[in-house]
């Protein structure tokens, strides 16, 4: 075999959903920032993300975790999908510590200091618990979240009034019962909320004064909390309980005045697997608005070791993604 690239990851599922840590293969990047390196990425290297989870290697729901240095942070992480970047994600940061645990490659002082990490979106703080020197859980502070809409009112095709918010957690969430929909919230529903989603987000989208959304949470109440369904795309949704949108959740409950500081909520996913989640502290956004920090208790499970090659001669070599 003679090989033209080679790239030395490590797969996990954080609560069903995939994350690709590349650990090397990936050219220096410009920048002084994470933000920065983030676009040198996207600008002039975009088809090692095409290459990296695309198929043939990769799949629809593949997202990548990025490390790269930090002038301001322990280390610094961007976020790369399938199909998309993302400026946060949780399920991937939860995914990069569980890897760095799997190869004992964690900070030395971890189990007691944490770890500050750079993001695109601003610098979050990991920690985790520990079992006889087992990583069992990993704890994810993000940036500061907050409601920016309330009582958004859309009329997608093919569906009555739907009334939403919209809140930040690191990326922006339209936040939509799920009653609204009448379609059971189970994972053999999946396509049809896909299409529900997406009209929902093409509505909102099309609105003037309203904040863009890149993503649509559909919720119902549990115990304890809510389960969560997050449509990202076309034919393209979270497996797992979702960190931002988590995040922006408790943004939206927060504001409304329905969850309180260090009150717990426990947020599923369709497979019925938790993170769980509280805020942590009041905060200001960098516009000046009432936020809140949330914090997110998950954890994520190895799937591979693995190098991936591109072969000389591949005739695939930017891969593919069904639409």
């Amino acid at each position: 075999m003679r090989a033209s690239r080679l790239f030395n990851v490590v797969d996990s599922h954080t609560a069903g959903h995939p994350t690709r840590t590349v650990m090397s293969g990936i050219p220096p990047l410009r920048g002084r920032t994470v933000l920065e390196q983030r676009d040198d990425f996207r600008d002039n290297h975009d088809g090692l993300r095409t290459l990296l989870l695309h198929e043939p290697r990769g799949h629809t729901a593949m997202a990548a975790a990025v490390p790269v240095p930090s002038r301001d942070a322990d280390q610094g992480l961007f976020f790369v999908f399938s199909y998309s970047y993302a400026d946060m994600c949780g399920h991937a940061t939860i995914g990069y510590v569980a890897s760095l645990a799997a190869m004992g490659a964690l900070p030395p002082n971890f189990q007691k200091n944490g770890m500050f990490i750079e993001t695109p979106a601003g610098i979050i703080n990991v920690d985790g618990t520990f079992e006889d020197g087992r990583l069992t859980s990993v704890i994810l502070r993000n940036v500061p979240s907050y409601l920016a809409a309330s009582d958004v009112v859309v009329r997608p095709n093919g569906f009555g009034d739907i009334v939403c918010d919209i809140a930040y957690g690191g990326i922006t969430y339209a936040i939509v019962d799920a009653k609204q929909i009448d379609l059971p919230l189970d994972v053999n529903q999946v396509s049809r909320w896909c299409q529900a989603g997406m009209a929902i987000k093409d509505s909102l989208n099309t609105k003037p004064d309203t904040p863009p959304v890149s993503s649509i949470l559909f919720h119902q109440p549990i115990d304890g909390g809510g389960r969560h369904l997050v449509i990202l795309a076309a034919n393209k949704f979270d497996r797992s309980p979702c960190g931002t949108g988590t995040s922006a959740r408790l943004a939206q409950l927060h504001a409304r005045g329905k969850l309180a500081v260090d009150m717990p909520y426990r947020a599923e996913n369709i497979l019925g697997i938790p993170f769980d989640a509280k805020i942590v502290a009041t905060a200001q956004a960098d516009d000046g608005r009432a936020a809140v920090i949330p914090e997110i208790r998950g954890m994520a499970h190895i799937s591979a070791f693995s190098t991936i090659v591109l072969e000389e001669g591949d005739p695939l070599p930017a891969g593919f993604l069904p639409k």
